[in-house]
C-alpha cells in the first residue's frame, strides 16, 4: 500500500509540475505572437493615417496638438495591450525562450512608454507663438522615432534561429508579412 501511495504522489507531482510549466511549443508561441502584433501594427498604421488626415484639415496649432495627442494615447493603448498579449503568450519552449519572450515584452513597453512620453510632451506644449510648437512637435516626434527604434521590437532579433524559422512558417506570422 505505501508503494502504491508514494507512487500515486509520485504521478500527483508530475502532473502538477507540468500543468505548471510555463513553456509554450514553439509554433504556438510565435503565432500567439503574431496574432497580438498584427492588430498592433494595423492600428498603429491605421492611427498614423487618421492623424495625418486630422492634420491636414486642421485650422489651428490647437486642432493639431489634440489630433496629436489622440494619436499617440491610442498608440499607447494599441501597445500595451499587444505587450499583454505577448505576455499572456508565455514562454517558448527553446533555448533561451525565456529571454527572447522578455526581450519582446520589454521592447514593447518601452514602445509604449515612449508613446505615453512623446503624449505628455506634446499636450503640455504652447500652442503660442505656433512656428514655436511645430518645431517643438517635431523635436518630441524625433524623440519619439528613436526611442522606438532603439526599442528591439523586432522578432528577428530575438536570438533563436528556431524562433525565426517558425515566424516564417507560422500562418498567423504569414498572414502579416
Amino acid at each position: 500500500m505505501r508503494r502504491f501511495l508514494a507512487s500515486a504522489a509520485a504521478v500527483a507531482m508530475a502532473a502538477a509540475l507540468l500543468s505548471c510549466s510555463s513553456a509554450t511549443e514553439p509554433k504556438a508561441w510565435t503565432g500567439q505572437v503574431c496574432q497580438a502584433l498584427t492588430p498592433w501594427r494595423s492600428e498603429i498604421s491605421a492611427l498614423n493615417a487618421q492623424a495625418q488626415a486630422q492634420l491636414k484639415a486642421a485650422t489651428s496649432p490647437v486642432q493639431a496638438r489634440d489630433s496629436i495627442v489622440r494619436l499617440l494615447d491610442g498608440a499607447q493603448k494599441s501597445t500595451e495591450t499587444a505587450r499583454s498579449r505577448v505576455a499572456a503568450a508565455g514562454v517558448p519552449d527553446v533555448k533561451g525562450g525565456k529571454d527572447a519572450a522578455n526581450r519582446l515584452v520589454t521592447a514593447l513597453a518601452a514602445v509604449r512608454d515612449a508613446y505615453a512620453k512623446a503624449r505628455r510632451t506634446i499636450g503640455a506644449l504652447k500652442t503660442d507663438p505656433s512656428d514655436a510648437f511645430y518645431a517643438s512637435v517635431v523635436t518630441a516626434m524625433g524623440t519619439l522615432n528613436q526611442e522606438y527604434a532603439q526599442s528591439g521590437v523586432n522578432a528577428d532579433a530575438l536570438g533563436s534561429t528556431e524562433l525565426a524559422k517558425d515566424f516564417d512558417e507560422a500562418p498567423a506570422c504569414a498572414a502579416s508579412s
